[in-house]
């Protein structure tokens, strides 16, 4: 090996050595792990002089001990802890140099006390009750609501107790947890009943909503009074003729049925007794604007007394036959119609009114 090539290996020796030294030495320069850090009050640091052991001699001092307190210190490290808002300078002395980190306190958010603002999922709520003898029967909206179940929000207090008042109170059960359900259906000649909820907070506070409910079955009587109307009554006819319209309806789409007296029946079911087939007649004969009354005496096969064009008329459905079965109407008067009348525990007043 000529004398050249040692010379270049001797000094790449040398390089080797001397780097790792100045890379030792870049690594090592100490420095604080943050110029500046913003923290809040009552939270605490810890700040590092990085490139020093951590066991070397540095002193710690803070500018504003009433702004940023020295908590803990431990070689390289400090802990410190926020007092109040502003702005201190920490200082970290090592080997007679200085290094300096900016520590800014902000104040704590002020916490807002939680909302205390009751109020119910609802102030207006709508039932529909549905008897289980007419489910098979019926059609009727699936969006109409069988129960309801009342919620308290925006308070963390609980609810004491429930209570139902009003009018129609008796109709609804509220339960201990706020559900609201029905116990029985309005009657036809009051379709809508109404009742109101009311939450007794523990705090005594009460929240309160209105609630109504409805029958499907008068809805579906409803329905099919107002369709027999489109189809079959026109403004030509007499008041006598759509009572007789109503008589042909019921006799041409309901059968007899001995001891059925429930007029529903014989729109729903298409069956009933003559018992039912008089106040069929008189809530069809109602519904069009006529004053009729079903007699309340049980004759043969019952009768419907009708107000039409200043005139009374009896008729007459219920007949013990299957469809389409007779009916009869016939004009009143005289010691006949008072007769009828007493009877049947009727006042004639009340027609002519």
């Amino acid at each position: 090996m000529g004398r050249k090539s040692r010379m270049t290996i001797f000094f790449a020796l040398v390089l080797l050595l001397l780097i790792p030294g100045m890379t030792a030495e870049a690594k090592t320069k100490p420095k604080l792990a943050a110029k500046k850090k913003t923290i809040t009050v009552g939270q605490t640091y810890r700040l590092k002089l990085k490139g020093v052991s951590s066991k070397a001699k540095v002193k710690w001092k803070t500018s504003k001990k009433s702004v940023v307190s020295i908590a803990k210190k431990k070689g390289n490290t400090v802990t410190l802890k926020a007092k109040k808002k502003g702005t201190a300078i920490v200082t970290a002395t090592y080997k007679k140099k200085k290094f300096k980190c900016k520590i800014t306190v902000k104040a704590k958010k002020k916490t807002e006390p939680a909302a205390d603002h009751p109020v119910l999922n609802s102030r207006d709520v709508t039932l529909y009750y549905l008897s289980e003898e007419y489910k098979d029967y019926i059609t009727y909206d699936s969006s109409h609501l069988r129960e309801y179940r009342f919620r308290v929000s925006g308070t963390k207090k609980e609810v004491r107790d429930w209570k139902l008042s009003g009018k129609g109170a008796d109709y609804f059960r509220i339960t201990d947890y706020g559900l609201l359900q029905m116990d029985w259906e309005p009657a036809y000649i009051e379709p809508c009943v109404t009742a109101t909820v009311t939450a007794i907070m523990e705090d005594g506070r009460k929240l309160t909503a209105n609630v109504q409910a409805y029958s499907e079955t008068n809805v579906y009587i409803e329905k099919i009074f107002t369709d027999f109307e489109k189809q079959y009554i026109t403004s030509s006819m007499s008041q006598k003729e759509k009572a007789e319209k109503a008589a042909w309806y019921i006799s041409t789409t309901s059968d007899y049925e001995l001891y059925n007296p429930n007029w529903f029946d014989i729109f729903i079911k298409g069956k009933g007794d003559c018992s039912a087939s008089r106040y069929a007649v008189q809530y069809m004969c109602n519904h069009m604007g006529l004053k009729a009354v079903g007699c309340r005496n049980l004759d043969a096969h019952g009768k419907t007394l009708v107000y039409a064009d200043d005139k009374f008329y009896v008729v007459i459905t219920g007949f013990n036959e299957p469809k389409p079965r007779q009916y009869m109407i016939y004009e009143i008067s005289g010691e006949a119609l008072d007769e009828l009348a007493e009877q049947n525990n009727l006042d004639l007043d009340y027609f002519r009114q």
